[in-house]
């Protein structure tokens, strides 16, 4: 038995190793194939994902600058106006058929963040009515600014900077008028020609002749750069002396208008 079994092996050999050279290509085609498939199984995922194009830097920059600008309205408050086209809310950034129904006509609103649908596709605002129902207007192609012009929202923002801006240049110029006037030669000495000013003139006279004289300057504005300046001196309880002058801040040009203000130039 042993004997038969190591005759079948040594034929088994025979028979294999006269195969291979029989076929020598076949060993060599097997052995650049497997080589082949190892390589390209040897190819890590990292390097095809470096090959993918990533996001572009411009349109980063342009979408965190538009995100920035979209947010300065957050904290302002808007109210509904009834028109043809009233501006529309969404129940929902993710489901825009499902439209929120504003109850009243006129409702106040403000708005409380910038939000995006889950698809990271588009921008709304959430905002929240006095009512204290929630929902979302659309924030992209400057909807909000579209929906004030045609008059479906108004802006409840006070304009207090341009006003308070305005009143206060509108303050000192009136200011500066008076300065003008108070400052402005007068002829104090006809014999030597000597000159003092309005307000040193107002001085003197209460330190020599009128110890309780009391005046004060009002302003008011009579036409561009143009302003009436008036002076109201009293002593004690009897009517003001009333003087007034023209004057021009383009010119810095100072007139006495009335008799009062007059005399003051004929000493």
């Amino acid at each position: 038995m042993n004997t038969r079994l190591s005759i079948l092996i040594v034929f088994i050999v025979l028979f294999y190793f006269s195969f291979v050279q029989t076929y020598p290509c076949l060993g060599r085609h097997f052995s650049k194939g497997s080589l082949s498939l190892l390589a390209k199984n040897d190819e890590s995922p990292a390097t095809k994902e470096d090959s993918r194009p990533g996001p572009i830097p411009a349109i980063e920059e342009y979408e965190r600058q538009k995100l920035a600008k979209l947010r300065q309205n957050v904290g302002k408050r808007f109210m509904t106006a009834p028109t043809v086209n009233p501006a529309e809310f969404y129940a929902s950034p993710d489901d825009l058929g499902k439209k929120l129904r504003v109850k009243k006509e006129k409702e106040a609103f403000g708005i409380v963040e910038v939000v995006q649908n889950r698809l990271g596709t588009m921008n709304f605002y959430q905002v929240k009515f006095d009512s204290g129902e929630v929902g979302y207007l659309g924030a992209d192609g400057n909807n909000l600014e579209i929906e004030i012009k045609k008059g479906s929202l108004i802006s409840l923002e006070k304009k207090t900077g341009t006003r308070n801006k305005s009143l206060s240049q509108s303050k000192a110029l009136a200011s500066q008028a008076i300065e003008l006037v108070k400052n402005h030669p007068t002829l104090a000495d006809s014999a030597t020609g000597r000159k003092r000013s309005v307000e040193t003139r107002m001085k003197e006279e209460q330190e020599r002749s009128f110890p309780n004289l009391k005046w004060r300057y009002e302003s008011k504005k009579v036409g561009k750069n143009k302003y009436r300046i008036t002076q109201y001196a009293r002593e004690g309880g009897g009517p003001p002396l009333v003087r007034t002058w023209t004057v021009d801040l383009s010119k810095d040009e100072v007139i006495p208008e009335n008799l009062a203000a007059k005399q003051m130039y004929r000493q």
